[in-house]
């Protein structure tokens, strides 16, 4: 049964020098499957120490509030995935740190194969109305939840048409 995902997301110039994550990983992020309103993707994540962790999901819609499905999956499962995804098309890599910010916490993605560098800041909401009350912090930037082109799949789309056409 699909989840609502309630997340507002801003991009960021630089990190505050005194900000200590909590947890840091690497994401590797590719789909499967990516239209205007749908997107199957899979993704693994690298934490040193621990077990990498693959899951696949499926998320619809656009802008604060998405149904997303997510189901984990072993490695196994997650490179056959992989394997059908055409070789020239490379999945999004993110450096990923966890922050606490009051109650709540924000997830700083550092994507590290796009063209221009760039820092998106994720916060997840309970509610709709808990979204609306939130305010960002002063080293926040512009805010683009609604902004399609900062949306992973569309970075993931613009970073392959990048790649194929410089071949």
């Amino acid at each position: 049964m699909p989840l609502e995902e309630i997340e507002r997301v801003f991009v960021v110039n630089a990190l505050p020098e005194d900000l200590v994550p909590f947890e840091k990983k690497m994401v590797y992020q590719n789909y499967l499957i990516s239209t205007d309103e749908k997107e199957t993707r899979i993704r693994k994540q690298v934490e040193e120490g621990k077990e990498d962790k693959c899951d696949i999901t499926i998320k619809e819609g656009s802008g604060l509030t998405r149904k997303v499905v997510k189901d984990k999956i072993n490695e196994k499962t997650y490179l056959e995935l992989e394997q059908s995804i055409p070789e020239k098309y490379e999945p999004i890599i993110k450096f990923r740190q966890f922050f606490a910010l009051g109650n709540s916490q924000v997830m700083i993605d550092d994507f590290v194969n796009t063209k221009e560098p760039l820092l998106l800041a994720e916060v997840e909401f309970d509610t709709k109305e808990e979204a609306a009350e939130f305010v960002p912090p002063l080293w926040f930037g512009k805010e683009v939840t609604y902004d399609e082109n900062f949306k992973n799949k569309n970075l993931w789309k613009k970073l392959n048409r990048d790649l194929t056409f410089n071949k």
